[in-house]
């Protein structure tokens, strides 16, 4: 009778039909241009760039290697092509407040052009104000007003002069700038001996008239002074009407040119008027003051400023300008990736130099961050990156909340000790931004942070699998025709496509689904690409996908072939032939990266009298993770509903991994546990060639588990290295059967019956693949059939049932007092003579 539980190999392996794909190459396809089983995400994507609400910033969740970040940069630049270019900004001085530069809002492409135009207009002024001050006109009214006031103060002390002239008391000494008056006697100074030495009137007489002339004096000196200051000042306002007319007609041509543009006359006149309070600095040449008369410092609003450091404020930062690889405004909106999103590169910083142990900065200094290039756009983040940089989630966070940039500042989110610096005008934030990330980070983050839900409301998925439809295998052809084109490599025939397909179904883990890790894919066609031009074809064949596939397998699975020579060389024990009672192998599926391989490991239980219960080793050692020892405890729950009806389960057992070192975790070797324990009970030999995988629940139904391609092909290797017997194979889950993707070899062995791959729903099912009787029914009286496993294992248990019953009567009567005698109080006994 043929086994109801074995697979014949047509169910080992859901091939490809090239025959059905509808092509010969791939050459002859249209190219596929669409997201590739991701409907649902593409559409989620559509609807998030296209709402202009605030908040509906997205969270693009995936795999890496899913192709979520190419869909994204492709639909976000075709949206940007369409959408009207944003504004420029600049950053201009701030007449008004030198630390808190102004923010000025351009047409997009005229933010580089206003920076040129004052560049422009510096470079004029700093050579037309000079030539126009020292115009022979200019110089001649200036001299003219210092001329006219010096008359009028050699006048006023010529004056003075002549009646002190002939003043027989008084006389004068020193030049005109520091004239002064002193005692005389007939015009002629006294000494001061000369002047003790006369009679005490004449003394007070000379001492009255020398105050009074003093006193002149001092008023003639005065009105000099105030007549100095006044020329001095009619020469600055001359200059500065000059330098006016000179500004005037230059920036009367900026203005015309940025008519329509806001905010940009009113800084002109400002720049204007400063330029005008500051004609002293433009009239200084490399000579330094001209005619000394012009050198009248004012604030400048520049801390230590040098001379080419004060002539920056009249500078344009254009922090935000739209101009292409042409010079010509961009088209569309900008989409911005930043891939080392720290806080100053999103926010953008300031940046300052020491001079002689200070810092100093300007406006020129300001660096924008990826939220100002991106802003009227598009920003594209990766959020693990963004959560690993110190305060870079806080700061974006807030920008958005906000609507409004500023450059980062360290400093202030440490609380460092800052350098006082700038303040730039905030800019108003019109961005959307995009996190690309894994799944669970985008719970995570909605998990913990109560702002993410408000700030990213829309949900892009990607899933890692695809359902595999005949649609979808065509559409796959579709898409290697386009990577072909895209990075010319050569065509792909009909078979090679077919057998691309069986790997991605095979990478998905279920041959009713194509995985959507595009990446691997990718590698794959790259490298059967390669031996197929190293071979010369013309195309590519599916030989040359299995060569890659090969390749590909011997470079990435050298810990496998080491685990199977030590198999090879007994240093671990692996024999699968003959029986054995209370072990049979499990198989475990070790991780490494990308690559997966299963690996035989023996489940070892001894079961014995007594009313320990069941021992876990792996728990005892603190080896077992909380789904490994859920498993184990759910073989209590089967134990007793099949043999605790009629009397307590009096059972001591142990169960263990033979030579299994790591963490166990996981629940697939639960089925593997419950036959190795129910062998041990009932002293069932069990077959060893045979491995089990395979989850359980209380009433012993089979639940599926993970990896069960590479564990099936991992025992079938280490039986090709032991040698085969004809009897191996591997019982497995029957829900897991439509994950299978055996290789050819194995399905080969299984068609010659060298190999045997079983299904089995519940436990009962396996017990005659393993130990060749049935599971065994329950009769009328309670107990199960004779010669099955369940009745063994009910026998043994009922009698340690029976022995402990018997255990404990003994105790009983050994402990019970002797009938017929009597006990004497130790009062009531006479006292000894």
């Amino acid at each position: 009778m043929p086994d109801p539980n074995a697979l014949p190999p047509e169910e080992l392996h859901r091939p490809c039909d090239p025959g059905t794909l509808g092509f010969e190459t791939t050459e002859t396809l249209e190219p596929l241009r669409a997201a590739l089983g991701q409907d649902d995400a593409m559409e989620a994507l559509a609807f998030g760039v296209a709402v202009a609400s605030p908040g509906y910033n997205l969270f693009v969740a995936g795999q890496p290697g899913s192709g979520r970040t190419t869909m994204v940069r492709r639909v976000l630049r075709e949206r940007a092509a369409h959408r009207s270019p944003p504004p420029d900004w600049c950053y201009v001085f701030n007449f008004r407040d030198p630390r808190r530069p102004r923010a000025l809002r351009l047409p997009p492409g005229r933010g580089r052009e206003l920076r040129d135009d004052m560049e422009w207009l510096l470079c004029e002024l700093r050579h037309a104000i000079p030539l126009a001050l020292d115009s022979d006109d200019v110089a001649a009214r200036r001299a003219a007003i210092f001329q006219e006031r010096a008359r009028q103060a050699r006048a006023a002390l010529t004056d003075l002069r002549g009646e002190v002239e002939d003043d027989e008391y008084v006389a004068f000494m020193g030049g005109d700038e520091g004239l002064t008056v002193v005692p005389a006697r007939g015009g002629e100074p006294l000494t001061r001996e000369a002047f003790e030495d006369l009679p005490e009137e004449m003394r007070s007489e000379i001492e009255e008239r020398v105050r009074e002339v003093a006193g002149r004096l001092f008023q003639v000196q005065r009105k000099s002074v105030e007549l100095q200051r006044e020329a001095r000042d009619r020469a600055v306002g001359l200059h500065r009407e000059v330098v006016r007319s000179v500004v005037a007609h230059r920036v009367e041509m900026l203005k015309d040119r940025y008519r329509e543009t806001e905010g940009v006359e009113g800084y002109l006149d400002e720049v204007t008027e400063d330029v005008v309070r500051f004609t002293h600095r433009f009239a200084l040449g490399d000579g330094g003051d001209r005619d000394g008369d012009l050198a009248m410092e004012g604030p400048d609003g520049v801390l230590g400023a040098s001379r080419e450091d004060f002539f920056r404020r009249y500078t344009v930062n254009p922090l935000i300008h739209r101009v292409s690889a042409h010079q010509g405004p961009e088209e569309g909106v900008p989409v911005v990736e930043e891939p080392n999103p720290t806080l100053r590169n999103l926010l953008g910083r300031i940046e300052g130099q020491f001079r002689f142990g200070f810092m100093v900065t300007d406006l020129t200094r300001i660096v924008p961050g990826a939220l100002h290039r991106a802003n009227g756009g598009y920003l594209v983040l990766e959020a693990s990156e963004v959560l690993s940089r110190p305060f870079a989630w806080g700061a974006l966070k807030r920008s958005l909340q906000t609507g409004e940039l500023r450059p980062g500042d360290a400093g202030e989110e440490t609380g460092l000790p800052n350098v006082e610096s700038l303040e730039p005008a905030p800019i108003p934030l019109d961005v959307k931004v995009v996190l690309v990330g894994e799944v669970h980070l985008f719970y995570l983050l909605q998990a913990m942070d109560p702002d993410f839900a408000e700030l990213f409301k829309v949900k892009v998925d990607f899933g890692p699998r695809m359902p595999r439809t005949p649609e979808a295998e065509r559409a796959f052809g579709a898409f290697i025709g386009a990577r072909c084109r895209d990075e010319g490599l050569p065509h792909f025939h009909a078979g090679a496509v077919a057998r691309v397909i069986d790997e991605a179904a095979r990478r998905a883990g279920d041959r009713t689904k194509l995985t959507t890790r595009f990446r691997d894919v990718l590698d794959l066609l790259h490298e059967a690409a390669h031996f197929a031009v190293e071979g010369e074809a013309a195309v590519v064949e599916a030989s040359h996908v299995e060569r890659a596939l090969s390749a590909r397998s011997r470079r990435n699975r050298r810990p496998h072939r080491e685990l199977l020579e030590l198999i090879d060389r007994g240093i671990i024990a692996f024999h699968p032939r003959k029986e054995e009672v209370g072990q049979l192998y499990g198989i475990a599926l070790n991780s490494l990266g990308e690559e997966h391989f299963g690996r035989p490991i023996r489940v070892m239980a001894s079961a014995y009298l007594g009313t320990g219960g069941l021992i876990n080793i792996e728990r005892e050692a603190s080896l077992a993770g909380p789904l490994h020892t859920k498993g184990f405890l759910v073989l209590s729950g089967y134990l007793g509903r099949r043999f605790a009806g009629a009397h307590p389960l009096v059972l001591s057992a142990s169960l263990s991994f033979d030579q299994l070192y790591e963490e166990v975790e996981g629940d697939s070797a639960s089925v593997a546990e419950l036959y190795a324990l129910m062998s041990a009970i009932g002293e069932i030999p069990l077959r060893q060639g045979i491995a089990v995988t395979g989850a359980l629940n209380q009433e012993g139904i089979v639940l599926p588990v993970g990896g069960v391609t590479a564990k099936v092909e991992g025992f079938f290797d280490a039986c090709l290295q032991a040698g085969f017997t004809g009897e191996q194979g591997v019982v497995l889950p029957r829900r897991n059967v439509g994950a299978l993707m055996l290789r050819k070899e194995i399905r080969d062995a299984v068609a010659q019956g060298r190999f045997h791959v079983w299904a089995v729903d519940r436990v009962e099912e396996g017990w005659p693949i393993l130990a060749g009787r049935p599971a065994g029914e329950r009769e009328a009286d309670g107990g199960y059939t004779r010669g099955s496993a369940n009745r063994a294992v009910a026998d043994r248990l009922a009698g340690w049932a029976d022995q402990w019953r018997g255990f404990g009567q003994a105790r009983e009567a050994e402990e019970a007092p002797i009938h017929g005698t009597s006990e004497v109080p130790v009062e009531a006994m006479p006292p000894e003579e």
